[in-house]
């Protein structure tokens, strides 16, 4: 499979995505790119492959193909040469996007993406790592009892931005709702409580069109997580390019369309069900009788999202952390250290025990 860096025009070293500034950066000429300039430049370089090479490509490309399927569904480790220094890289099967242990550089794994893999969108990091930093410490507050060492620079310097695979659909349906409203009045009259319900029948129908109903395209445990750091603005989502991967990591899915769509038409039938029965306003209850609704149209599409990862291993157990690479939203559990949380009590109990003498001897 054929392995690719964005080299800068200006002097050959090796561009990455800049969040803040939302173009391409060299770090060692400073050089500044447009998306559509460095999508233009890779687009060049392909044109500029000779047979020979899209030959090699294309056989590379039909070999993972067999190992995926003599390996099955699990995840299995795969090794690439780096192009900027010809080291041997070891990514797991899923991996789209990283960086060389070696030579630091950006490597996006081409191949990974294209054909039926290739992604319809990509929203591109917003949030720097200084950023995200930045977030990491609001999340950790004044939390008094973290273990020691656990908001230091190492773990800072492990952050990781990632593109995580989702899968969003669009429908329009046509839906209809019966049911039953109920309007209940009380009042007293003497020592009497008197009762008086209303009884009508209420009836729903239209078109509802629901958008960015969304779910992972990645087998992982980690299902909270990825699901956690939502809502992103899918306005900001630009036609995908493979160079918005350089410099950072990127998963390419493994959940297809048809594994994920019953659990996403669950999600628009719900959804789709409610929309109706807010529209039956003022009745102090709503009884579903009957509700049918018919897909009209529908439209999946395949996104990579960005997220900052960091994990930390505490008592034997990792906890993932992640933040939303556009919003900044946080995701995680923060740990607590047991010796600091059993100080803490007894700090507490002696001053509760202190203030107690001092309030007994005031009443001698």
């Amino acid at each position: 499979m054929a392995t690719m860096n964005y080299k800068c025009p200006n002097c050959d070293g090796p561009l990455t995505f800049n969040p803040d500034k939302q173009r391409f950066t060299c770090e060692y000429c400073l050089g500044e790119f447009e998306p559509a300039q460095v999508q233009q430049m890779n687009e060049q370089k392909e044109q500029r492959e000779t047979y020979d090479e899209r030959e090699v490509r294309s056989a590379e490309a039909k070999q993972q193909q067999t190992q995926a399927a003599d390996e099955g569904s699990g995840e299995y480790a795969v090794s690439y040469t780096c192009p900027s220094c010809g080291a041997e890289i070891v990514t797991t099967s899923t991996t789209a996007a990283t960086t060389c242990f070696y030579c630091y550089n950006p490597v996006v794994l081409g191949s990974r993406l294209s054909g039926e893999f290739n992604p319809d969108r990509v929203i591109p990091f917003e949030l720097s790592k200084e950023k995200a930093i930045e977030r990491f410490l609001e999340m950790c507050g004044k939390k008094w009892f973290l273990p020691k060492g656990f908001a230091g620079k190492e773990q800072f310097e492990k952050l990781n931005g990632v593109y995580f695979p989702y899968w969003f659909a669009d429908e329009q349906k046509t839906a209809h709702m019966t049911a039953t409203g109920k309007k209940i009045r009380t009042w007293t009259t003497g020592n009497k409580e008197c009762t008086e319900t209303r009884i009508y029948h209420v009836a729903r129908g239209g078109n509802v069109q629901i958008r960015n109903v969304f779910e992972r395209a990645l087998k992982s445990e980690s299902r909270d997580m990825l699901q956690s750091v939502h809502p992103y603005d899918m306005g900001k989502a630009v036609p995908f390019a493979m160079s918005y991967l350089s410099g950072f990591q990127a998963e390419k899915r493994d959940l297809e369309k048809k594994d994920v769509e019953p659990v996403i038409e669950q999600k628009m039938h719900e959804y789709t069900e409610q929309v109706l029965k807010n529209t039956m306003e003022g009745y102090d209850i709503i009884e579903t009788d009957s509700f049918n609704e018919h897909t009209d149209l529908a439209a999946y599409t395949y996104n990579l999202l960005p997220v900052w990862m960091v994990t930390y291993k505490y008592n034997g157990e990792i906890i993932p952390f992640a933040i939303n690479g556009q919003t900044g939203k946080a995701y995680g559990h923060l740990p607590v250290a047991a010796g600091k949380l059993a100080a803490g009590a007894a700090i507490v109990a002696v001053l509760v025990f202190v203030l107690g003498v001092l309030g007994g001897m005031l009443f001698l």
